[in-house]
């Protein structure tokens, strides 16, 4: 399995690599400073300066109190060959402004120690300098000595945005303190500056204006003797000469009626007055509702993330078209206002983009509008396209984009940035009512509208967001939050405004919309809370700490409040957990409570998760509920977090995470007073009514064949399940298969894992190749009476002896991005630059094999079993060997190269094993299926040159034409294809409310002809249909073989719903053999799925026989399939994906006489008889189908 299944367009994390993504699509300036000098920048006094961040991967403490030339901290460094202290710049800086860069440093009790300084931009070195220039002899034994770095002697006069200080052998830690740019003349130690005279002072604006009612802060600045000038503002005497009118206090001021008044600022005998100006408060404009999606109107949405670096507001409360605040920025020449959304968008879906602007002064300023995709511009014009006079001055304007002008790539973008449209300073601009506007397209009838937290508990001066959203008949959904009219039966509760809820008084309240005509229900808990404690200077009992590293539960160093607390650093995505030894029902509790921090750094990224056992029930990123800057340092910050944010509505939990919210190193957090919060009143919310949903079954439709072998997973060793169900197939199959040596059961993980040969366990080597994993996995496989699929391997390449090695020492290649900690030499074959190592030896960790050597390991287990394997699979993923096994095959495979490894191989098994059953091409996805990797998933050359098809089409013509040679055989059996989506949350654990609706609408990609995901994609991907229609019209009797698949990975509801619906695809569309792909556990929802057709009553019942068409009036709440058994049975299957109860109706079109049992698993229940169902009058059935379950009806044969 390819651990990414992605195309390059995918989305990058911001938390790791915002700034070089920034970097990437637009030329960053230095920061803006008001002070008109540059002064002295520090990196690190006692803690890293808050506009830099430790991305190094040494052996390295921050906050090191040992050893401290000045203050008390300094940093400890680990000087190894290999390892290095990464400060990174949170924006690009002129390395011009200044002269050197200073640095102290100490050899502690050894000294001697050396080390090469790098000073870089984008990752990629301006400058190394070894120390041996800049410290002769190395560190100084237990002294301090100053390294001067003159910036322009070793040619760094550009921009930069970082500082790596590289160890150069095994050697002891040297400490570094006081680590700055130094504007004036270095190599001195910093003297203290004479104090200069004030000269001037000179607000920002020369005026202000506000509203009645409205808070703005002004800021002054002192210019100073000899030039400077500095902010002031906290430092001067503030008065007004009408406080009726407004009032100031350190620079905040305050309008209390409509008048105009002088504020007055003192500062060293000097005296600056700025005009203010109150108008009445007005009323407010309503918001305009918007077709689409909102991107900003009052304030951003939640989908949407600031990234801006211009000096700007979301809170102008002065200035608004509707509503009661815009957007602020100003147009310097240099910042920009950046809006990044959370997820791709296309204009299939938004095909226009809709705001309103104002200029301010004499208007006429030039705006520059950018998108982006993953961070690079894709599109960019002014806005003189649209408005060609220009911004008009203190007036609205509204522009609209049309987004198919611009020709985006793919039609897809996730990014706004607005910038001046010149390089010199313009003004002021404001900004509102943001939005992109949906494609028009046919009107379809709405089936139902829902609201979607249709329970939801909340304190008083609480705000939530519920959102409306219709579900269409055609299984379209759309959120119509602000076109709903919405109610509230208790306003003293709690009050909404297009779904914005605030929470009044405690109580409970029911809260409507309506659109179109049909109305959505919720009900509103608000209540108090009763705090239990969870930690307080240790544990509570019924707690214990399962985090999965060490942590200090009884650390000293800060407290919140009684004398210890949980210490612990955030890297790598390490965490804290706490597990209680029982379950706690999710309807008793509103949240969870803690304080948090952030040591002597501040700034860690941090999330919160809640746990049920081994599974994440939901989680949520704590930057959230942090000041802007992240978790400050040196102090306590309390957080509440809801149930509701984490997305948990129902079921149980029993533990909570902490955890880093990035790879990169952080400094140590601190957690103390952590509780949960108790709803005194659970229970109490009722259940929205919602329509009944009807399902009919055809009796009329043709019978679709189901195969069996749909219900196969894949073989794991590394994660055996321990499921006593009899899988029809088992695979053999992975990144590792593609070099398994079978003579010495030993394989290479592959990009998995280093590219390490890693040996499988065995008691018996001197025994090999008998008792082999591969040997006992057949065994196994054959004694629970199912089929082997087994992967052949076609690239060349096998592990030469049993011996651990790996694809890219560092010793060797040179430093790398990542590593194993335990084995350090082994990298990842990614340089600091985050280019690949491309010249490697592939003899490094293997030798090259033929095809004889695939064909012994035939002969091999023939001697062994006879004829029992015959199912081949021709290898792994082989278009993207270039990535999963670059270390032997850095080249791209082309067309004639799969073909080539088709027709090799393929003949020779057909030869060896006459019955063989070939598998073939195993595409890992999307983008194998119409090209080669040599073309990089676009039409190309290597497209070109092949008639231009799309490569499985290509494939199959190739075998076909094959077979119909003189002497030809069949060298495709099955067309073999892996299928992930690429929404990224599908193939994970996530239960997240979002995860569980876009896991279950990707299972409209396996069918549906309309269906678009979210996926940078774009296009229905009607997977099974498209597939059937290239199998029938160039080799219409090959089968289709889906070999991995994912539709969630934990043990979660949604995961196990999601896993029995597609099974029940699978079979109606007619996939003849399918694998999944991640194992699973006894007693969880996945495994319920395969035992709903594999052994549904516990008494080795199975579903075997035809698929009859089905309907369900709302597929995307309750899916509906059934399937005529070969027993005479009929069996209705129903999935109910909501999270309410629904009344089903089901005419089965069949008499049903002595009612029907049922079966059924939910969030609670493990697979098991639910009862029997009676027809009715009007002989249909009647069910009331839980919230998250798959219920299976059984119907006996008329007269039994």
């Amino acid at each position: 399995m390819n651990p990414f299944k992605s195309k390059t367009l995918r989305r990058s994390a911001w938390t790791a690599a915002l700034c070089g993504m920034l970097f990437a699509s637009v030329p960053l300036p230095p920061q803006a400073a008001y002070a008109k000098a540059t002064a002295d920048m520090t990196v690190y006094d006692d803690a890293l300066s808050e506009a830099f961040a430790n991305y190094g991967w040494a052996d390295a403490d921050l906050g090191n109190s040992a050893v401290v030339r000045t203050g008390s901290r300094s940093i400890r460094l680990d000087p190894d060959e290999g390892q290095a202290l990464y400060l990174y710049k949170d924006r690009i800086m002129d390395a011009k402004e200044y002269e050197s860069l200073q640095l102290w440093v100490n050899g502690g009790a050894s000294g001697g120690q050396r080390f090469r300084l790098t000073l870089s931009l984008g990752g990629q070195a301006v400058a190394e300098i070894d120390s041996e220039l800049l410290l002769p002899g190395g560190a100084a034994k237990n002294e301090w000595k100053q390294v001067n770095v003159p910036l322009a002697k070793y040619g760094v006069t550009g921009l930069i945005d970082g500082i790596l200080i590289w160890g150069t052998g095994a050697q002891e830690p040297i400490y570094i303190d006081d680590i700055r740019f130094a504007a004036g003349s270095g190599g001195q130690e910093p003297q203290p500056e004479e104090p200069r005279k004030a000269t001037a002072l000179t607000f920002e604006d020369g005026q202000l204006a506000l509203k009645a009612g409205q808070e703005r802060g002004v800021k002054l600045y002192a210019a100073f003797e000899g030039g400077g000038s500095k902010e002031v503002t906290a430092s001067a005497r503030w008065s007004s000469s009408d406080d009726t009118v407004a009032t100031v206090t350190y620079g905040v001021v305050k309008g209390l009626k409509a008048g105009s008044a002088l504020l007055s600022a003192e500062y060293e005998g000097l005296k600056a007055q700025l005009p203010v100006k109150v108008a009445e408060s007005e009323p407010v404009p309503p918001i305009e509702p918007v077709d689409g999606l909102s991107v900003y109107d009052d304030a951003l949405s939640r989908t949407f993330t600031d990234y801006s670096w211009a000096e700007h507001s979301l809170e102008e409360q002065v200035v608004a078209h509707t509503g009661s605040a815009s957007i602020r920025f100003k147009l310097d020449g240099e910042g920009a206002l950046y809006l990044y959304s959370d997820r791709i968008l296309s204009v299939n879906d938004y095909d226009r983009l809709s705001f309103w602007i104002r200029g301010s002064g004499a208007g006429g300023q030039s705006v520059k509008l950018a998108l982006t995709a993953g961070g690079q511009t894709v599109a960019e014009k002014t806005l003189e396209s649209w408005l060609p006079a220009g911004l008009p001055a203190g007036e609205w304007a509204r522009v609209e984009v049309k987004l198919a002008d611009l020709q985006l790539p793919n039609g897809i973008y996730d990014g706004l940035r607005f910038a001046g449209g010149t390089p010199n300073e313009q003004g002021t601009v404001y900004l509102d009512d943001i939005a992109l506007l949906a494609k028009p397209v046919e009107r379809v009838p709405v089936a139902e509208v829902r609201i979607d937290k249709p329970r939801l508990v909340m304190r008083p001066g609480d705000v939530q967001q519920l959102q409306s959203e219709t579900f269409f008949t055609n299984g379209d959904t759309a959120i119509v939050s602000n076109k709903s009219a919405w109610n509230v039966d208790r306003s003293d509760v709690v009050t909404v405004t297009y779904g914005r809820l605030e929470a009044r008084s405690p109580g409970i309240a029911k809260v409507t919309a309506v659109h179109e005509g049909f109305t959505a229900e919720a009900y509103v808990q608000v209540t108090d809370t009763i705090s239990e404690p969870v930690y307080e200077d240790a544990l509570t009992a019924g707690y214990r700490n399962q985090s999965w590293h060490d942590k200090d539960f009884a650390n000293k160093e800060q407290k919140r409040s009684g004398s210890l607390s949980i210490k612990f650093e955030p890297d790598g995505w390490d965490g804290v957990w706490i597990a209680k030894d029982a379950k706690l029902a999710v309807d008793g509790y509103y949240g969870v409570q803690l304080s948090l921090h952030g040591g002597a750094s501040g700034g860690q990224r941090l999330m919160l998760h809640l746990y049920d056992g081994g599974q994440s029930l939901g989680a949520v990123d704590l930057d959230r509920y942090l000041p802007e800057g992240g978790l400050p340092a040196g102090r306590w910050t309390d957080i509440t977090v809801s149930l509701a944010d984490l997305g948990v509505e129902f079921g149980t939990f029993d533990g909570l995470i902490v955890q880093a919210g990035t790879e990169d190193d952080q400094g140590a957090v601190y957690i103390d007073d952590i509780a949960l919060l108790r709803n005194p009143h659970p229970g109490q919310l009722p259940e929205p009514k919602l329509p009944v949903i009807g399902v009919k079954v055809d009796q009329a439709s043709p019978r679709k064949p189901i195969n069996s072998d749909i219900y196969g997973v894949n073989f794991d060793e590394s994660n055996p399940t321990d499921s006593q169900l009899k899988f029809p197939v088992q695979r053999w199959g992975g990144n590792q298969t593609t070099r398994y040596n079978w003579e010495l059961d030993i394989a290479n993980r592959a990009s998995d894992w280093f590219f390490m040969n890693y040996p499988y366990d065995n008691d018996r080597p001197g025994e090999l190749p008998n008792g082999t994993t591969s040997d006992r996995f057949i065994d196994m496989t054959r004694q629970s009476g199912g089929k082997v699929l087994l992967t052949v391997p076609t690239i060349g390449w096998t592990p030469k002896d049993r011996e651990i090695r790996y694809g890219y020492s560092q010793k060797k290649y040179g430093p790398q991005k990542g590593w194993i900690r335990d084995l350090p030499d082994a990298g990842n074959g990614v340089r600091l630059d985050d280019s690949w190592i491309t010249n490697s030896d592939p003899t490094d960790t293997s030798k090259p094999v033929g095809v004889d050597f695939a064909t012994r390991w035939l002969q091999h287990i023939a001697g062994r079993t006879g004829d029992y394997v015959n199912l081949y699979a021709l290898d792994n993923e082989p278009e993207i060997w270039h990535v999963t096994h670059r270390d032997v095959h850095p080249n791209p495979p082309t067309y004639d190269e799969l073909w080539e490894k088709t027709k090799t191989y393929g003949s020779a098994i057909k030869q060896q094993d006459p019955n063989a059953q070939l598998l073939g091409p195993v595409s890992w996805g999307w983008c194998a299926y119409f090209y080669s990797s040599a073309d990089n998933c676009a039409e190309g050359p290597d497209r070109a040159a092949h008639d231009n098809m799309p490569f499985l089409e290509w494939y199959l013509k190739q075998a076909s034409d094959y077979e119909k040679k003189p002497g030809g055989v069949r060298l495709v059996d099955y067309l073999d294809i892996h299928y992930y989506s690429q929404e990224s949350a599908v193939p994970t654990e996530d239960e997240s409310p979002e995860a569980a609706k876009r896991r279950f609408q990707s299972l409209k990609t396996l069918f549906d002809d309309r269906f678009v995901d979210q996926s940078w994609i774009q296009e229905p991907i009607r997977l099974i249909p498209r597939m059937k229609e290239m199998i029938a019209k160039y080799m219409p009797s090959v089968k289709l073989a889906i070999t991995e698949y994912n539709f969630g990975n934990g043990s979660g509801i949604t995961s196990g719903l999601a896993q029995a619906e597609a099974l029940a695809i699978f079979g109606r569309e007619g996939v003849d053999l399918a694998t999944r792909f991640g194992n699973f556990r006894a007693g969880t929802s996945i495994e319920d799925a395969f035992k709903l057709f594999l052994d549904y009553d516990g008494r080795g019942s199975k579903i075997e026989g035809s698929s009859v068409g089905t309907s369900s009036t709302l597929f995307d709440a309750v899916g509906a399939y059934t399937i005529e058994g070969s027993d005479g049975k009929t069996y209705v299957l129903l999935f109910n994906k909501d999270t309410l109860t629904r009344q089903v109706s089901v005419d089965a079109s069949m008499p049903v006489e002595d009612g029907a049992e049922t079966y059924r698993f939910d969030a609670g229940t493990r697979l098991a008889h639910a009862g029997q169902v009676r027809a009715g009058a009007d002989g249909t059935l009647s069910l009331s189908l839980p919230k998250r379950s798959a219920t299976l009806i059984v119907i006996e044969p008329k007269g039994k």
